[in-house]
């Protein structure tokens, strides 16, 4: 596998990837279940591809990111060559990392190959024994999980409950092996306090852009959502109203709504109508309004009740009236460099003859976190004289955007991910 692969695993924020053979009704219910226990999901459409081409770069980059795989067939017979190839791009990550794979087959199974592989024979083995190692992931999972099939809509629950626990216990490790960001947990619990059920309690988390707020917010959302009646986590708030409101309120147009909005907006107010204890996570809050209006909506909310905001601004907590407020600072200097050399050296701190070069690449890097894993996964396996290259690269670039950097960093390893894709 390209190391670019390895790049790309750091600094982007993704969890799940979903891969369909065909067209699934309830694809964004799937989708939903997901979002609503805050885990981010990326949809592949390659399935709408019927001619052989390379697999999308954004397509190769979503599941590069991602943890899980699940492959969602709809169809008795495959029609989809971009389905299969994706497949087998799949079952490749699968192999050579951490990528853990789980087939739902929402008709019989397995998919019968006999039209397509007529259509591209020089394909058709390739596809057979990708299908047939489909097969056997999905008797193996169905066994560790003690159930009869892997197919059927009634499994789509149990499943996203599944992958839901499966990325609490993993957030539970490394979130707390991350440097710096356990003392940031604690000391938000205090400010949850969830003990007390007496008031609908609003909580800001603010500070500037990759220093850890949605990461923390994340984290205590797949850990405390379960003890809520109602639980939601809004990604983007830039149409709250819209996304909260139901239509007898909302005097907006609803064509310009998607179903997954209209899933949160209808769950948000019927736990406000019928008085329901809640958990919702606003992230990206930026404006005083959005904030305002969250906070008036949430006195609906049942005492015990928690409503967290996220956002750069300190001042659109304050004036709309959110009384606790946590900041998430940046890394303390031991605390960065032991970030660092996770990511460089895959240890607890840097090697001697490579401490100057990672104090240099912390420093350039703001003590932010998010640029620290970027910095240091870019980094790894490199030698010195790229060390120093870089750095001074990084260095021209000091006080620019993240995302700058970012790119100068992306566009050196271009060729290994377009050569992978066409693999």
């Amino acid at each position: 596998m390209s190391s670019s692969y390895s790049f790309l695993l750091a600094g982007r924020d993704l969890d799940v990837f979903l891969s369909f053979s065909g067209k699934v009704s309830l694809d964004m219910d799937f989708g939903y279940d997901l979002s609503r226990n805050g885990i981010k999901s990326f949809k592949s459409e390659s399935w709408k591809e019927k001619s052989f081409k390379p697999i999308h770069r954004r397509t190769l980059e979503a599941l590069t990111e991602s943890k899980v795989a699940v492959v969602m067939t709809s169809d008795e017979e495959a029609s989809s060559v971009g389905f299969l190839e994706e497949l087998i791009v799949i079952l490749e990550f699968q192999e050579k990392r951490s990528l853990t794979v789980i087939p739902i087959f929402l008709t019989k199974h397995p998919l019968d190959m006999t039209e397509i592989s007529q259509l591209f024979p020089e394909r058709a083995q390739i596809w057979r024994t990708a299908v047939a190692k489909l097969d056997n992931i999905a008797a193996h999972y169905s066994l560790s999980r003690n159930l009869a099939v892997m197919h059927g809509t009634y499994r789509i629950k149990q499943i996203a409950d599944d992958i839901r626990l499966m990325f609490l216990s993993s957030a539970s490790s490394d979130f707390k092996g991350l440097a710096g960001m356990g003392r940031h947990l604690k000391a938000f619990h205090e400010l949850l306090a969830l003990e007390s059920d007496k008031e609908v309690r609003t909580i800001g988390i603010w500070g500037i852009a990759g220093v850890g707020k949605t990461t923390l917010a994340r984290y205590t959302y797949a850990e405390i959502s379960v003890k809520f009646q109602t639980h939601v986590f809004l990604e983007h708030v830039e149409n709250v109203k819209e996304k909260l409101l139901p239509p007898s309120e909302n005097f907006e147009e609803e064509d310009n709504l998607t179903k997954l909005d209209h899933h949160e907006r209808n769950e948000i107010s019927e736990a406000r109508n019928k008085h329901r204890k809640v958990l919702l996570i606003a992230d990206g809050v930026d404006s005083i309004d959005q904030g305002k209006w969250i906070v008036e909506y949430a006195k609906w909310f049942a005492p015990g009740s928690r409503v967290i905001l996220i956002t750069q601004d300190r001042s659109v907590l304050e004036d709309s009236g959110v009384n606790h407020v946590y900041e998430v600072g940046s890394l303390r200097y031991d605390e960065a460099l032991q970030l660092f050399s996770r990511f460089a050296f895959k240890q607890l701190y840097p090697p001697p003859d490579f401490e100057r070069l990672s104090v240099r690449a912390v420093q350039l890097a703001g003590f932010l976190p998010v640029a620290i894993r970027l910095f240091g996964s870019f980094l790894t396996g490199r030698g010195k004289e790229e060390w120093e290259a870089t750095l001074l690269k990084l260095n021209a670039k000091q006080g620019k955007e993240i995302m700058e950097v970012w790119k100068l960093m992306e566009e050196a390893e271009d060729k290994g991910i377009v050569e992978a894709s066409e693999r």
